[in-house]
């Protein structure tokens, strides 16, 4: 009698790369081998998640959501994080990565203590924001300037690997948004042409470097990076700090 996890493989051979939801391929066993329901936990399947109590080794899948999976086979050359939900937590937390098929799972103690992000998962997210971006612009018709969200995140991810630093590791992060070396690196990305960045003055004391890239023409442009001390021209405004563009240009 098959397994499971040879049924999955067996049923699905002609399909590699393709998208299912978990009720296509619950049905699918069901019809093929009569297999029992309870028995098909495709997520002790994936690449990207961990099962508590289930045996690390067997990976068939890319988890997309509760109801809906990649099919992509053994021995897959992936690259992104794992994710792993306890049992009662509100939140997910990464145990462990894969990067070019060799996979890092963390040990408990850099789990607690939100280990670092590695370089070549910073990639991969960036070019998959990039994707993005490039689909609201593209295909639906979104301006640069309406996606300050997301030009944002592809600002830190930019100075990530321009530097070789790291995320901060609290979202949202007051004051900074990337280390390198022990200084704090701000971050500011705009796809504006001809306006100013703004610095809140609360914060101000809270980074050491300031990191400014500018999206225009399909690509980041880095602008100026360099101590905040010597920031070119900032004029106070309110509680704020504001830099002309096009200081930072010169």
């Amino acid at each position: 009698m098959l397994t499971i996890y040879e049924q999955l493989k067996e049923a699905l051979r002609e399909r590699m790369g393709d998208t299912f939801t978990f009720a296509e391929i619950r049905d699918r066993l069901i019809t093929k081998y009569n297999t029992n329901p309870s028995s098909i936990i495709l997520s002790d399947y994936c690449y990207n998640r961990y099962n508590k109590g289930a045996i690390f080794n067997k990976h068939l899948f890319v988890y997309i959501n509760r109801s809906t999976y990649r099919y992509v086979g053994e021995n897959y050359p992936y690259t992104g994080l794992i994710f792993h939900k306890p049992k009662g937590a509100d939140y997910e937390a990464v145990v462990g990565e894969w990067d070019n098929g060799k996979l890092i799972l963390y040990p408990n103690k850099q789990i607690s203590e939100q280990r670092t992000i590695g370089i070549s998962q910073i990639q991969k997210l960036y070019e998959n924001y990039m994707e993005m971006l490039r689909f609201e612009m593209n295909v639906l018709g979104c301006k640069a300037t309406e996606l300050r969200h997301l030009i944002g995140r592809l600002g830190e991810f930019y100075c990530v690997l321009y530097t070789n630093g790291e995320l901060a590791r609290v979202t949202n992060q007051h004051g900074f948004d990337v280390i390198k070396d022990g200084r704090r690196i701000s971050v500011k990305t705009t796809a504006q042409d001809n306006s100013f960045i703004s610095i809140n003055k609360n914060t101000f004391d809270q980074f050491d470097d300031l990191f400014v890239i500018q999206y225009k023409d399909d690509e980041f442009k880095l602008l100026y990076y360099g101590p905040k001390e010597e920031i070119p021209s900032p004029r106070t405004y309110g509680n704020k700090y504001e830099v002309k563009i096009s200081s930072l240009k010169r």
